[in-house]
């Protein structure tokens, strides 16, 4: 993969991101974007700027659940939405190993399809039904607390799959890692997602972009999941949680976001080449399960002290496959604060 951007660049992308972050957009109804909040980003390995960088030292704490209107805390019942946007999915195309071998879009879709059609009721993902809401901020177990609302684990947690043959934009970010200041497509996006299947608050719409360029100078992350906050025909607020993931194959991602992280040889099903794609996009789904809300850049879920969520604490640390649907796929560990008060490993891979 390409080398790290300097600290100089990172710096300067993280004060544009805070700019952004700032900016609202005015809503005219269900379609148009409303207030564009700050993204929650995951970092390629070595690159996590002051504030992001995971800590393993400390308990993730609740943050209220109150940030606006709309907020939900945690994603009760989780549900999951995989959108391939592009004219390159729909039309199809090709990737290359490092060893040159070509895989197909197609191959990618099956193995990140397959990994989240088996998510649900996994070991892995009982980690994060310790946490819940209705509780005191600064809770840090829900043990015993009467009226605490758990997450849970059912199965078959995703409930739709797109491919969106629409033209995605060539500068869909801006200006190094803020996003566009006066349109967010994948803001739009998630909202013509959530308007294609339907309106779900527990739900995570998760973007994939084909390989291509995507704006100037490229993403200097993984991935982030955020949310956009439009309101509906009613004047109700209407707050979509969504996940970007860019293409993860090419050098223009940082410095590597997990191809081959845990299978140095790849197989017919995509292990290997694709691990990056099951390791990045379980961190988004399990952060935006357990830190849902983002309103005016505040979030109110479970996140610690320096505002690491269960997924950072454990980022690139312990990765390894998990079995799903009879098939091996690469993670990464979550933070468990169940796990780590026992004295064990607070990064988990099962409860």
């Amino acid at each position: 993969m390409g080398a790290a951007r300097s600290t100089a660049a990172v710096r300067t992308a993280l004060a544009l991101v805070a700019v952004a972050a700032a900016v609202v957009v005015g809503s005219g109804g269900a379609a148009a974007a409303g207030s564009i909040n700050a993204k929650h980003f995951f970092w390629a390995p070595g690159q996590s700027p002051t504030g992001t960088v995971a800590s393993i030292t400390n308990d993730i704490i609740y943050h209220g659940g109150n940030a606006g209107p709309g907020a939900i805390g945690i994603q009760k019942t989780p549900a999951v939405y995989l959108i391939y946007w592009g004219t390159e999915w729909a039309n199809g195309f090709t990737t290359a190993d490092t060893n040159g071998k070509l895989y197909s879009s197609k191959t990618l879709q099956n193995y990140l399809n397959t990994f989240m059609a088996n998510l649900g009721g996994s070991p892995w993902a009982a980690v994060q039904t310790q946490y819940c809401r209705n509780v005191p901020a600064g809770t840090t177990s829900c043990a015993g607390i009467p009226g605490a609302d758990y997450v849970t684990n059912p199965k078959h947690q995703l409930k739709g799959v797109w491919t969106d043959p629409t033209p995605v934009p060539d500068d869909i970010v801006t200006l190094g890692l803020a996003e566009n200041l006066i349109d967010d497509p994948l803001a739009q996006e998630a909202i013509r997602a959530s308007a294609h299947f339907q309106y779900d608050p527990n739900a995570t719409y998760i973007i994939m972009t084909p390989p291509r360029p995507i704006a100037t100078g490229q993403p200097a992350y993984c991935g982030y999941h955020t949310q956009t906050t439009s309101i509906d025909g009613l004047g109700n607020p209407y707050r979509i949680e969504y996940s970007f993931i860019p293409w993860q194959n090419t050098d223009w991602v940082a410095v590597g976001c997990g191809e081959h992280n845990v299978n140095a040889t790849s197989t017919s099903f995509g292990n290997g080449i694709f691990d990056s794609w099951s390791i990045v996009v379980g961190h988004e789904y399990s952060e935006a399960v357990t830190d849902p809300d983002n309103f005016f850049a505040v979030q109110d879920g479970w996140n610690d002290d320096q505002t690491s969520e269960n997924a950072d604490k454990c980022a690139w640390i312990e990765t390894q496959n998990i079995t799903l649907g009879g098939h091996q796929f690469a993670v990464q560990p979550t933070w468990s604060n169940e796990a780590f008060d026992a004295g064990k490993d607070g990064c988990a891979v099962s409860r």
